[in-house]
């Protein structure tokens, strides 16, 4: 929408350009401070949120762990029977239960055992007690080079060590027991590998949960097997086995380490195996998990949720960690819709404010205005930005001081006006009734003083006439428009009639006045109006023109405009005068002193006139000559047309016009200019014209002067 005032235009780019700059500063800002906050705070809030309302859950894959275990023997039940079977060889019953004979032997052995390995975890040698019963059952075997080792020299019995060294080579010769084979073995394959001795304490497992671990119940055990299981401990403290089983694996460990000791595996080898199957038993368990249903995935790891939403991670083990993320996520699903809320709060803020910014200009101009208008005084106080508004408020403020300072003048003279009317209209009406009272009361006065008395009486009237007529003047032109009806009409018998109505005013003060039109032909005016505009401006200079000159009425006339000027030698108009000689009631000081003064509108009805044919009048007073200049359209297009351009200013024209006065008007009964003639009285008898009607088609008819209407 385009402004009109360039207050309006400075009040736009203050309010629309603040709010533009504010917006982008709030939005740069707004987006600088939610990517520091996405980068640095929300990845740790929304990692707080995340573990404080789920927990992470391991695939459980004991299954596929379990079936890759079998293929490397580790789950084999058979090397174990194969190691009683060794025992049984050595002598040891096989029935089953007859453990129970043989428990407190058992017992023993398994406490000198713990108590060597708890020696070996603190570093400090073994009890005598412990040594002998180690002495006793375990020379001879691999364990045995451990022990001495630990705990010290033990005396050897060399029959029972090469029996047993026999034995042993024969079982390594013969192959066909794994037991014992695998025993030596893994001896050799642990010192060789340096891990004969566990780089960390071997916890001690009894033999009754490796017994267990077998598939045995320990009361139903034979003797064989308590032995078998005895030694199998033994075998996995000399190669030093420690393991601890994967999360998500359900597998007994002891299983395993039993059969890895039966193998002959050292831990690192056994780890291999493990760090190969985990990974490959993870990654099965997870392709399986994902193809359940939402609802059985939540019951597979243990929760009840009907809509889970799963994150899943997988660390460098392999493992894979689940956990239901549906709390958070609902609780992230605000964070867009909350930056949004205050995105937009703030936006709203910042036009909100703009919006008061801009209602706090009004206040501002509503309060300077009801200053100027209540207090003329007061000093009219607006922001900067108003600047142009204060402006134009103080030039308002000084127009309005001078139309009241105009209207009290204007309202002063109407006043004025009407205590001379009054006077003046007193003044005759007194000397009419006086002489008709003498006429009617005295019946035998010579004629001749009757005459003079009539003569009085009638030229006290005709003043009369002329003030109420002024009156009626009042009253149609201050209080409604003027009408204009247009004919075609000569410019020069239209000058010619209204110089002549004036014949006797101006030769009863010796004045001729001069009527030249040049080469002009006719206009489009209204003429009864014209005439009236004319003959009140042709009135005003034969009541001011100094005795015994001329006043010049001329006209010129292009295809716009016809101009009408009047040019009189007299008493000078001031420039203040000339300023406002065209207001209504305005009259010059010392005006009421003549007779000829009036109610100061005749000025003012022949400018309303003027105006309402679309034309222009003027004045001009320079050097004891004034000069009135009438402007009026010559055709119904000229009054459309573009005002004047070109040529003499209109103040040097009135001075060139005035000039041509000057020189017109030198000395009584000069040469008339060319194209004039001296003007005659169309009624003599009354000393004054014949009253016409408003000319048509260049013609004028005489009209009874009781019958005549008013212009």
């Amino acid at each position: 929408m385009a402004l009109k005032t360039d207050q309006a235009k400075v009040l736009r780019r203050r309010v629309l350009g603040g709010l533009a700059r504010n917006l982008i500063l709030f939005t740069a800002a707004f987006l600088a401070v939610g990517l520091a906050l996405e980068a640095l705070v929300v990845p740790r809030i929304a990692e707080e949120v995340a573990d404080s309302t789920s927990v992470w859950r391991s695939l459980n894959s004991t299954e596929q762990f379990n079936t890759a275990l079998a293929e490397y023997g580790l789950l084999d039940t058979d090397l174990f029977a194969n190691e009683a079977k060794d025992m049984a060889q050595e002598g040891f019953s096989t029935k089953a239960g007859s453990i129970s004979a043989a428990t407190s032997e058992l017992d023993a052995l398994n406490r000198a055992m713990e108590a060597y390995t708890d020696a070996v975890a603190a570093g400090t040698p073994a009890s005598e007690a412990a040594r002998a019963v180690l002495e006793t059952y375990l020379q001879g075997t691999a364990l045995y080079t451990i022990v001495d080792a630990q705990v010290g020299d033990i005396e050897t019995d060399d029959s029972n060590a090469v029996k047993v060294e026999e034995s042993g080579s024969g079982k390594t010769t013969d192959e066909s027991d794994n037991g014992s084979a695998g025993a030596d073995s893994g001896a050799d394959a642990g010192t060789a590998s340096g891990e004969g001795v566990p780089a960390e304490p071997v916890p001690f497992i009894a033999y009754d949960a490796i017994l267990s671990a077998a598939g045995i119940d320990p009361p139903q055990a034979s003797v064989a097997e308590g032995f078998a299981a005895l030694r199998v401990s033994a075998r996995i403290q000399e190669l030093g086995l420690v393991l601890d089983v994967p999360s998500g694996i359900e597998t007994d460990p002891v299983t395993i380490m039993t059969n890895a000791a039966l193998l002959g595996m050292g831990n690192a080898e056994l780890y291999d195996i493990l760090d190969t199957v985990y990974p490959v038993s993870q990654a099965e368990a997870y392709s399986q998990w994902t193809m359940l249903p939402p609802a059985d995935q939540a019951r597979a790891v243990g929760l009840s949720a009907s809509e889970p939403v799963w994150q899943v991670e997988r660390s460098t083990q392999g493992t894979y960690e689940v956990r239901d993320i549906a709390t958070y996520t609902f609780v992230k699903s605000f964070k867009l819709p909350l930056a949004l809320i205050v995105f937009v709060a703030g936006w709203l803020i910042i036009v909100f404010r703009a919006l008061n910014r801009s209602l706090r200009y009004f206040d501002a101009l509503s309060e300077a205005v009801g200053k100027v208008i209540g207090d003329k005084d007061a000093p009219i106080e607006l922001p900067q930005d108003l600047s142009i508004a204060r402006n134009e408020l103080a030039v308002i403020r000084s127009q309005s001081l001078a139309d009241e300072r105009a209207a009290k003048a204007a309202e002063q003279r109407k006043n004025e006006l009407v205590a001379y009317l009054a006077h003046d209209i007193r003044t005759p009406l007194t000397s009419v009734l006086g002489y008709l009272d003498l006429l009617r009361e005295t019946t035998d006065l010579p004629r001749d003083t009757l005459r003079k008395y009539a003569d009085v009486a009638y030229s006290k009237a005709e003043r009369l006439e002329s003030l109420i007529n002024e009156f009626f003047e009042i009253t149609r032109y201050n209080l409604s428009a003027i009408p204009i009806e247009r004919e075609t009409v000569g410019v020069r018998l239209f000058c010619q009639q209204v110089a002549e109505s004036f014949f006797p005013e101006a030769s009863a003060r010796h004045i001729r006045i001069s009527v030249d039109v040049g080469a002009a032909d006719q206009f489009f005016v209204d003429p009864d109006k014209l005439a009236r505009a004319l003959g009140n401006v042709l009135r005003n200079a034969v009541a001011y023109a100094d005795t015994h000159s001329v006043i010049a009425l001329a006209a010129r006339q292009d295809a716009r405009f016809t101009t009408i000027t009047v040019a009189n030698r007299g008493r000078e108009i001031s420039e203040a005068h000339l300023q406002s000689i065209f207001e209504k009631f305005y009259r010059e000081d010392g005006a009421r002193a003549t007779r000829s003064g009036g109610a100061g509108l005749g000025l003012a009805i022949a400018k309303e006139i003027v105006v309402a044919h679309q034309g222009e009048i003027e004045a001009a007073s320079e050097r004891g000559v004034t000069v009135f200049t009438l402007r009026i359209p010559t055709s119904p297009e000229a009054e459309n047309a573009p005002a004047r351009d070109g040529g003499t200013p209109r103040r040097e024209g009135l001075r060139a016009m005035g000039n041509a006065a000057e020189r017109t008007a030198g000395t009584q009964g000069a040469t008339m200019p060319l194209g004039t003639a001296p003007l005659k009285p169309c009624n003599a008898r009354h000393g004054r014209p014949a009253r016409r009607v408003p000319m048509s088609n260049n013609r004028s008819i005489p009209q009874p002067r009781h019958t005549r209407r008013q212009p």
